[in-house]
């Protein structure tokens, strides 16, 4: 049982010095770097009372001591638990109810669990709240003509998966497949929303020739792989993005996936100035720099430390990116908005933002994920 209590003592020492300036991880690895005597079981454990607290920081009104950290993890668990059946065994008896019953149970308003629901668009408010107590699962999306391959090597592993579509698979997050399968050859590692942002192209295919596209925040390239996959290779692709260091690791991965660039560099499409193009494009993904909400499941320490004037920033910046990216589009070219926001003001009021403020001087089409 002390054992328990000393993973409570470490996981309050390194929360209560983490103030959200950089991501959790890295304030993790530093802190576990600075404790060698812990062996990978314990900073295992610590981990996952950490996270479990960020999840539920709001629902607590950022409290921290041994009581809210043991309760913590249990509304974020669903299976029985080491530290619950010594500690609190009535709460383990109880881990199989649902994040609401558990909420009633502990006293506590789900929906306070995250603070902004005011902001938030057409998105279901109580589906979303039960979402952020659980880390999502890896998706894998796999890449044309290995299906074969890859579902191969993970039943040979004997790693359980489930097949959400086609060329979708769902694992379990701590799932160990980087020597296993090649990643970005094989599989993109890509959640399944992600995968889903250029399903247009797939339902209204393009004229078969070879199409000019520009992935204008390019961020580590996914995206561009999946342009690439449905367009079945005819495409001649230019990226940018405004982080030089972000843009080498995302020109190595393309090369990890067999993906010839046409253009590469680094550019600031928020300021108002010529990009160096030959020409204009037949399509262009814009996935605008955002608050990242609707990926806070997977990073809840944003959620727990996430400032609310930043909305305003992100939307201001993603008008000046939008606005100034199509400029570059050809006459009936394919316009791709797209955010990881759950928020109104860069989703839906953004969209009406930037049809109003284009002047259409052309058929164009736009595509808007929200």
């Amino acid at each position: 049982m002390s054992r328990f209590y000393s993973y409570i003592n470490s996981s309050k020492n390194i929360l209560e010095n983490y103030k959200g300036e950089e991501p959790f991880s890295f304030h993790l690895k530093k802190y576990f770097a600075a404790h060698k005597n812990m062996g990978s079981k314990d900073r295992k454990f610590v981990s996952e009372l950490c996270y479990c607290w960020l999840r539920a920081y709001h629902l607590f009104k950022g409290k921290l001591d041994q009581e809210v950290i043991i309760k913590s993890l249990f509304l974020c668990n669903t299976q029985p638990h080491s530290l619950l059946e010594s500690l609190e065994p009535t709460l383990n008896q109880k881990i199989n109810l649902s994040g609401l019953e558990k909420s009633l149970l502990l006293d506590l308003d789900l929906a306070s669990i995250f603070p902004l629901s005011k902001e938030l668009g057409n998105i279901d408010e109580a589906a979303f709240a039960k979402a952020l107590l659980q880390q999502p699962d890896l998706f894998l999306r796999i890449r044309p003509g290995r299906k074969n391959s890859v579902t191969d090597k993970l039943a040979e592993a004997d790693i359980n998966y489930n097949l959400i579509e086609e060329d979708c698979l769902a694992l379990a997050n701590s799932s160990r497949i980087d020597q296993l399968i090649k990643i970005n050859k094989e599989v993109v590692i890509q959640d399944l929303s992600s995968q889903k942002v250029l399903d247009y192209l797939k339902n209204n295919p393009v004229e078969n020739k070879l199409i000019d596209a520009w992935d204008a925040c390019a961020a580590s390239g996914g995206k561009s792989i999946l342009l690439y996959d449905i367009l079945k290779g005819k495409v001649k692709l230019t990226v940018t993005d405004i982080r030089e260091g972000i843009l080498q690791n995302c020109n190595k991965r393309l090369q990890q996936a067999g993906i010839n660039i046409y253009q590469s560099f680094v550019a600031d499409v928020a300021q108002n100035k010529p990009l160096n193009f030959s020409d204009n494009f037949d399509i262009i993904i814009c996935d605008v720099p955002c608050s990242g909400s609707g990926t806070w499941s997977r990073t809840p320490e944003q959620l727990a430390f996430f400032k609310p004037e930043k909305i305003n920033e992100y939307v201001q910046l993603q008008q000046k990116i939008s606005l100034h990216a199509t400029e570059y589009l050809k006459a009936g070219g394919l316009f791709f908005y797209i955010t990881c926001s759950v928020f109104k003001k860069e989703n839906e009021e953004n969209v009406e933002v930037i049809l109003t403020c284009y002047h259409l001087k052309f058929s164009t089409r736009f595509y808007f994920l929200i």
